[in-house]
């Protein structure tokens, strides 16, 4: 199964035109509407963004912080 991804408007009268489909293919097409977010939501997540300790960091940083994470809570569950 190969999945294909479309970002498109729709037409006034509902209709989509796409192309690149296989031809004599039966195929499902899946529609998600997607809606704005909020003013209040966008500042939200800016804010998160700015205060979260995991925003400054690279990505080996993050993992490294995880498994110190992972190996503590380990310890404290089973080394008792």
């Amino acid at each position: 199964m190969k999945t294909y991804h479309f970002d498109t408007v729709v037409e006034r009268d509902g209709s989509v035109r796409l192309s690149g489909l296989p031809p004599s293919q039966q195929v499902e097409i899946v529609v998600l509407q997607r809606t704005p977010v909020s003013g209040e939501l966008q500042d939200w997540l800016h804010s998160v963004r700015e205060r979260h300790p995991f925003a400054k960091m690279s990505k080996a940083e993050i993992l490294e912080s995880l498994r110190q994470t992972r190996e503590l809570v380990w310890a404290e569950r089973y080394e008792s």
